[in-house]
């Protein structure tokens, strides 16, 4: 029933009738196929080889429409090669306010010559002397011993902290916190004293203790983060970002808090989570996602789109209608360019899955496709 109702889709798709959802749930559904099923070899090629060629192709103005196969519903006409390539190798594609599609082939018309790298594990960790260590260049193992506690760099981009017996404090010293910061296209994962494990997007920060005492356990996010709580009835667990608090006894849940975004998202996966904003108060359920606006409106409680919220951690820009300033955000933190907008431009919605692995300027000549142009010039990204 899925290849069926994908094959409806993909004819949508052609005469130029899909919606944003139609075409949303087309990209998904493909990406499930593509993971479960193989390419017949035979006929394809190799599926790197055929992405690289239709994406020369696509970039260079020509025309293309790949072989269909059995198990692959592929466009059939050559005026869709755009559409293919964002479909078949990127999964976006791009939308008019009015949600038409836009299918343009032409030559590049990026201007730029340094392409910039997609980010990875960075990070600098600051101790509660004041010590800063770098993530990025530390090398893997101990990093730091005290009072039983190890602090240690691993070769996956895990900074952990583990307690052996007792930690002695002097008199009723209290606990000493730590704090772990990604810079513009950095991430990095902290496994956390009490067995909580975090993952922190780029442009974040998270500040916490180096053992958990007393009736609570308490941390601090500046940004965003997917948190995998350990569970403690007798010691709850509370996120505190951006004036609002996440308290939980052991769940799955993703928080974003970017201080340039207008909306504070909370994403519950698993288990039960309690929200508190000034008089406010919302609790989720899994599957549901709270917002709370910058103009302090109370929280907005509805169904999450989960895959969106966690495609970061899974390595994707998954986007969901997404605004050109909502994407050039993500597209900032994650490459540590400076957008600029040369002009005021035509609202745009972009739908699909992009691979946080390209290059940016991979990246940006499909985005032209929807008719915005770009100029890149060291760190500085200008959209026109």
């Amino acid at each position: 029933m899925e290849k069926e109702k994908l094959s409806e889709l993909l004819e949508k798709m052609e005469s130029g009738t899909a919606t944003a959802e139609e075409v949303a749930m087309y990209n998904r559904l493909y990406m499930h196929f593509q993971k479960v099923e193989d390419w017949d070899i035979t006929t394809m090629g190799e599926r790197a080889e055929i992405e690289e060629e239709l994406y020369a192709k696509i970039t260079a103005g020509i025309q293309v429409a790949p072989k269909r196969t059995g198990s692959y519903p592929f466009f059939k006409y050559a005026a869709a090669a755009a559409a293919i390539f964002m479909a078949i190798s990127i999964g976006i594609y791009f939308f008019k306010a009015n949600h038409s599609p836009v299918i343009r082939e032409q030559a590049s018309k990026l201007v730029g010559t340094h392409d910039r790298s997609p980010g990875g594990n960075k990070a600098t960790l600051t101790l509660a002397n004041g010590t800063k260590i770098s993530l990025t260049d530390a090398t893997n193992g101990d990093l730091v011993k005290q009072s039983n506690i190890s602090i240690t760099k691993t070769a996956d981009g895990q900074l952990a902290y583990k307690v052996s017996g007792a930690v002695k404090r002097p008199g009723n010293a209290a606990s000493e916190f730590n704090s772990i910061s990604t810079p513009n296209g950095g991430q990095y994962q902290v496994l956390l004293s009490d067995g909580s494990k975090v993952w922190l997007n780029d442009a974040s920060s998270l500040k916490f203790p180096t053992v958990f005492t007393g009736e609570a356990r308490s941390v601090e996010l500046t940004g965003e983060a997917y948190f995998e709580v350990s569970k403690n009835e007798k010691m709850p667990f509370t996120v505190k970002a951006n004036g609002m608090q996440v308290l939980v006894l052991g769940t799955h849940f993703n928080v974003m808090a970017y201080p340039d975004e207008k909306q504070v998202k909370t994403t519950l996966l698993e288990g039960a989570v309690k929200l508190i904003h000034a008089d406010d108060v919302a609790f989720l359920k899994p599957g549901q996602q709270a917002t709370i606006t910058e103009n302090g409106a109370g929280y907005q409680v509805s169904k999450a789109d989960v895959a969106s919220a966690m495609a970061w951690k899974n390595g994707y820009f998954l986007l969901d209608n997404a605004s050109l300033p909502q994407l050039m955000r993500q597209i900032s933190r994650w490459y540590d360019v400076d957008v600029i907008y040369a002009a005021n431009l035509k609202d745009h919605e972009f739908v699909g899955e992009v691979s946080r692995k390209y290059s940016l300027m991979k990246i940006l000549k499909i985005l032209e496709l929807s008719g915005v142009t770009f100029k890149l010039e060291g760190r500085t990204l200008t959209v026109k």
